[in-house]
């Protein structure tokens, strides 16, 4: 991969039934190149950068939940899709979660998502206070393009999204670093959902899988989502060991699998 000076604001490819991709905070749509990778030659794959994240658009409002999903639903329009098989990372598996919500979803496979926590909790408080935290310093990453300063960068900011960060490709690394300096999505209190994903879980009827990161250092599962959510008649529950809250980045074709099975096989 080679990184330039703007990335592209996004990626398609493959053909099949359509596979709508939505990264986390911070990145862009290259965190899903391993799984694109794994995918295109089952599924019509969509990968968008999200507004206010490097290559995005600008946007005219400010990245809440309901922005962003209204930003998605234009971008399936483009495409000419009324309705996707969805997966989302972190921020993007609460908008995936949304978009089902509005029918737009032909099934869901939300990784590490946000918002599996109760409305006004002290551990929600806790978690936006964290991620004010990283807004703020999120600037410094530009620095990290800086080959005596990379190493720093692997240490901190990769150490917090990966588990075992030399799993990660260089270039992918590098990219992942910069994505975070150059996310002009600061205002935490906006992009923070008034409602959390845990109340809107019952009123999604397609197939969702919940997939959590064991090794997940940014949103703990034994603290956020994994005594909150339930198996159900069209939910599954599902744990990857020995990945951090980026999945996608050391082990892409595990998370493939969890897509693929989402989409292909009904929940029983």
């Amino acid at each position: 991969m080679r990184i330039a000076a703007t990335p592209a604001g996004f990626c398609r490819r493959g053909t099949g039934q359509p596979l709508l991709l939505v990264h986390g905070f911070t990145l862009t749509w290259h965190c899903w190149g391993g799984v694109i990778d794994e995918l295109s030659t089952e599924f019509d794959v969509l990968a968008p950068t999200l507004p206010f994240h490097w290559g995005g658009p600008t946007g005219d409002r400010p990245l809440t939940a309901a922005a962003g999903a209204d930003h998605l639903e234009a971008v399936m329009d483009e495409a000419g899709w009324e309705t996707a098989h969805i997966a989302g990372h972190s921020l993007g598996g609460r908008l995936a979660l949304e978009l089902a919500r509005r029918g737009r979803a032909r099934s869901v496979t939300a990784i590490a998502s946000a918002g599996l926590w109760r409305r006004g909790s002290r551990d929600a408080e806790r978690l936006r206070r964290r991620f004010r935290v990283i807004a703020r310093l999120a600037p410094l990453s530009r620095g990290f393009a800086n080959p005596a300063l990379a190493a720093i960068g692997r240490m901190t900011t990769l150490r917090a999204m990966c588990h075992r960060p030399a799993r990660v490709a260089p270039d992918l690394a590098a990219l992942t670093l910069q994505s975070a300096g150059y996310c002009t999505a600061r205002d935490i209190n906006a992009i923070w959902p008034t409602d959390t994903a845990l109340e809107i879980l019952d009123h999604i009827t397609t197939p969702v899988t919940i997939v959590f990161s064991v090794r997940d250092r940014m949103i703990p599962p034994a603290r956020y989502g994994a005594q909150l959510v339930t198996p159900s008649s069209n939910r599954r529950i599902r744990t990857l060991p020995d990945v951090g809250h980026v999945p996608m980045l050391e082990k892409p074709a595990d998370v493939a699998a969890e897509i693929r099975c989402t989409a292909t096989h009904p929940i029983v």
